[in-house]
């Protein structure tokens, strides 16, 4: 569904002369390398790099949509709307060829964070490269600017996307395929394809450390969250233990982009005090067998 796609991305100057000390690195997932700054290695949530110290991520995110069509939403009245603050935009030399360079502010669980952003692609996909690092390690833009546009594509990489996460799901027996893998989500939906009308499910994990004091309500504002989220009313919300992991499933509906009625199931797991694992399965068409199938598929569930 469309909707799949939104979810996924509700999870950025003058031409610049590449080379940065240091090794490329493939970004498993993806087919794409950069050279990450030092002290940074592989993501175990997303597909990029992450330096635990200082809490700055570098994560490749490959979208289905045409690149001007994004670049254009990247205003700052619509950034406003997402808490964040525009301070940068400009088309710059990349590769032979044109990409957006952005930069921007947002506060997030009570810290000021600068999200740095490399756009490029063509009519039919985006790719974007972001930066996330505290405001209090600002000392490290130079390093991830750096990094960032040393991002290099190769034709002949494995991308298996499997490999860039922590969990593993299994949706053998169904007419489910893997679609997409993108910002470290595994998208399946029925016919294979992003977007889709058909029936979607969506499996991921939180890309940082997450503070919740009360899961329950955690879970109800996360499904919230959704795009849509302001029509969805919840029928039904149960604790779960799957795969050695405590949380909470939700049984819900809402309104889909086509005003149809749509189902929409949420599995949230929650490893420890600060890290979740985030289920959903939506549809528009025979609710009562496709959440049988959701449920079936959120018991596959299982840590590496």
């Amino acid at each position: 569904m469309k909707n799949s796609l939104l979810i996924s991305l509700s999870l950025l100057f003058s031409p610049v002369v590449f080379g940065q000390n240091g090794t490329t690195q493939a970004i498993p997932g993806t087919k794409y390398s950069l050279i990450p700054p030092k002290g940074f290695t592989t993501a175990t949530s997303f597909s990029g790099f992450q330096n635990n110290e200082s809490g700055a991520s570098i994560m490749v995110v490959e979208v289905p949509a045409p690149i001007q069509l994004l670049t254009e939403g990247f205003t700052a009245d619509a950034l406003k709307a997402k808490g964040m603050t525009l301070i940068e935009k400009e088309l710059i030399d990349f590769q032979a060829s044109k990409a957006t360079w952005i930069k921007v502010s947002q506060k997030a669980n009570g810290v000021n964070y600068l999200k740095l952003m490399l756009l490029f692609g063509d009519a039919e996909k985006t790719v974007l490269v972001n930066g996330i690092y505290p405001e209090t390690a600002q000392s490290l833009e130079g390093e991830i600017r750096t990094s960032l546009l040393s991002t290099t594509y190769h034709e002949n990489q494995t991308e298996n996307p499997l490999d860039a996460v922590k969990f593993k799901i299994d949706v053998a027996g169904t007419d489910f395929k893997l679609a997409k893998f993108m910002a470290g989500s595994l998208i399946f939906t029925t016919d294979g394809q992003i977007p889709s009308e058909k029936a979607s499910f969506i499996a991921g994990g939180s890309i940082s450390k997450v503070a919740f004091e009360n899961q329950k309500q955690y879970c109800l504002d996360r499904l919230k969250a959704l795009p849509g989220g302001e029509s969805i009313q919840v029928k039904e919300i149960n604790p779960v233990e799957i795969g050695n992991l405590s949380g909470y499933e939700i049984v819900s509906s809402g309104k889909h982009t086509l005003d149809k009625n749509q189902l929409i199931y949420q599995v949230m797991l929650f490893n420890g005090s600060d890290e979740y694992f985030i289920l959903i399965g939506m549809t528009t068409e025979d609710h009562e067998k496709n959440l049988a199938i959701f449920k079936s598929v959120a018991a596959t569930f299982q840590l590496k």
